[in-house]
């Protein structure tokens, strides 16, 4: 096994262990088989072990990954600010944003509930947000690539939602 990959590795001493689980659950059948009640009692209380084990990894997880969560924690929204009013079916959008500084779009919508997805110059979506009546979405970003960047549409929005698309530079 001259330079064998980590995965090899892994995945045989994985299939090691399984061959010898499967060696003793069948080892476990030459004996005469327990009672009921013995069985049961067992049962329950390997239940109630995993359980518990399943309930702490749980907790432990939570708490790891917690203070790693966006929500709850107020936005950078230091920049420029432009404003972004989605209507049936167009946007209204800057013209020009500046690259490599801090912009934070500010984006409503006038009648129904709309999504503004950012699409870079190659094509992909690179940070979305909801258009919503009556409310203001703040997306900060900052743009690194100059170029056309093309807004979309992502929440269903009538019938004519898949022609709902606009754009603006980046300079």
């Amino acid at each position: 096994m001259n330079g064998a990959s980590p995965v090899l590795i892994g995945f045989l001493v994985a299939a090691a262990a399984i061959l010898v689980v499967m060696a003793a659950v069948a080892r476990t059948t030459i004996e005469p088989p327990e009672t009921q009640a013995a069985v049961t009692s067992t049962g329950y209380r390997l239940r109630k072990g995993w359980l518990w084990a399943l309930g702490a990894a749980a907790v432990v997880a939570l708490a790891i990954s917690l203070p790693s969560f966006p929500y709850g924690k107020p936005a950078t929204l230091a920049g420029k600010h432009f404003t972004v009013i989605a209507s049936q079916y167009s946007f209204e959008l800057p013209q020009a944003v500046p690259a490599g500084t801090s912009v934070v779009f500010d984006v409503t919508s006038k009648d129904v509930n709309h999504g503004f997805g950012i699409y870079d110059p190659r094509g992909r979506l690179i940070a979305q947000v909801q258009a919503m009546p009556d409310y203001v979405n703040h997306l900060p970003l900052r743009f690194g690539v100059k170029g056309h960047y093309l807004v979309r549409c992502l929440e269903y929005c009538g019938i004519a939602h898949a022609g709902m698309q606009g754009a603006f530079e980046v300079r």
